[in-house]
């Protein structure tokens, strides 16, 4: 399969780059290129990357763009997700916008949620539920129907700005900023610290971190359950195949470094695969299949290598290689607790347990293909 997929890779590397590619599949239509721009009739979804990107088609269900300059100026009928050095959405978006950029400007109605992170800032369209807004600066001329959670110290009001929910403020001095009465009344406004922001909120109800869900009864177990899950996990490996796992945990044994440096290397290639993929146009198909294979090449290396540092850990303790199920998780149980404790060591706990988990990849990688440099395979 990975064979077939590098195969693939390297033919696409040969197709010439053009000024635009376009693909379309159903209603869908995929796009790349340096300068990409969407007109004509209306599509489906479009997902779209470039340097400078236009969408200036209708787009009945929802649009993905991403590049330096973006620009939206035909309506959206469900969700917007774009993301760019400057983003200008000049079309109506009938459900949610999520927005990431340096100069985000809002300039038509957001049915749904608004939800933004930028350096500034402008709304200038209705926004018909709430907004989660996180900038340096920001203003705002219009109306937002829901609530209203600005992280921000600097922030301007025009003339037609009203909140109809709560505003949540945010900032280094929170009681500074000044909001007329015609924006919204005084009751209706709760002032916080910006350390109390959190930006994953939902954006309606306010965007307050709540520190109740970070306690030490919590953190314990959190800990606890993903140490059972990774022993489960382990577990059901070592019981499905034992011997193909024996043969991975000799093989690392015997060269680590080399283990270490070929999961490296796949997972490297396959997550930067994405980038050349993008770039030749149709290729952009591929971009989740290779997402895809990185994120499973990696959990199989990391329940792999887990696995065998539990078996390294018996080892050292003289207790016999596993045979029986139950020898076998315990060896998962062991590896699960021994990789937690090392991911909780400050600064390099992090380091040793990616280097597990790279290690369990590249195992995973030389038993199945016999990668070498300059060496004979038998």
């Amino acid at each position: 399969m990975l064979k077939s997929i590098l195969l693939l890779f390297l033919t696409f590397l040969a197709v010439p780059a053009t000024a635009q590619e376009v693909y379309r599949f159903g209603d869908d239509v995929y796009m790349a290129g340096d300068n990409v721009t969407l007109t004509g009739e209306g599509v489906d979804d479009v997902f779209v990357a470039g340097n400078t990107v236009v969408v200036s088609a209708p787009v009945g269900g929802s649009a993905h763009a991403g590049g330096r300059s973006v620009s939206i100026s035909a309506p959206v009928g469900q969700n917007l997700y774009a993301a760019g050095m400057n983003v200008n959405v000049a079309g109506s978006i009938g459900g949610d916008a999520q927005l990431i950029g340096d100069t985000v400007l809002v300039g038509e109605a957001v049915q749904g949620d608004l939800r933004v992170a930028a350096q500034r800032v402008e709304v200038n369209g209705a926004v018909g539920d709430s907004a989660l807004i996180g900038a340096e600066n920001i203003l705002l001329t219009t109306q937002i129907a829901g609530d209203a959670s600005f992280a921000t110290d600097n922030i301007t009001f025009g003339e037609g700005a009203r909140i109809d929910g709560t505003l949540f403020l945010y900032s280094e001095d929170p009681d500074d900023i000044i909001v007329p009465a015609s924006v919204i009344s005084a009751d209706r406004i709760e002032r916080h610290s910006i350390d109390e922001f959190d930006a994953r909120a939902d954006a309606n109800g306010g965007a307050t971190l709540d520190r109740s869900r970070y306690g030490w009864g919590s953190w314990l177990v959190g800990k606890i359950s993903s140490i059972l899950i990774l022993t489960a996990m382990a577990t059901a490996l070592a019981a499905l195949a034992p011997v193909f796992l024996m043969a991975l945990r000799s093989r690392t044994l015997e060269t680590p470094v080399r283990a270490l440096w070929m999961g490296f290397l796949s997972i490297s290639a396959l997550a930067g695969s994405l980038f050349l993929f993008a770039m030749t146009g149709i290729g952009l198909l591929l971009v989740p299949a290779s997402i895809v294979l990185a994120v499973l090449l990696g959990i199989a290396g990391y329940v792999i290598g887990t696995y065998i540092l539990g078996v390294g850990v018996l080892g050292v303790a003289n207790r016999p290689l596993p045979e029986t199920l139950a020898e076998r998780a315990i060896a998962a149980l062991v590896g699960a607790v021994a990789i937690s404790v090392l991911a909780l060591i400050p600064y390099i706990g992090w380091i040793a347990t990616l280097a597990v988990a790279v290690t369990g990849a590249g195992a995973l990688i030389i038993r199945w293909f016999a990668p070498g440099f300059h060496t004979e395979v038998r």
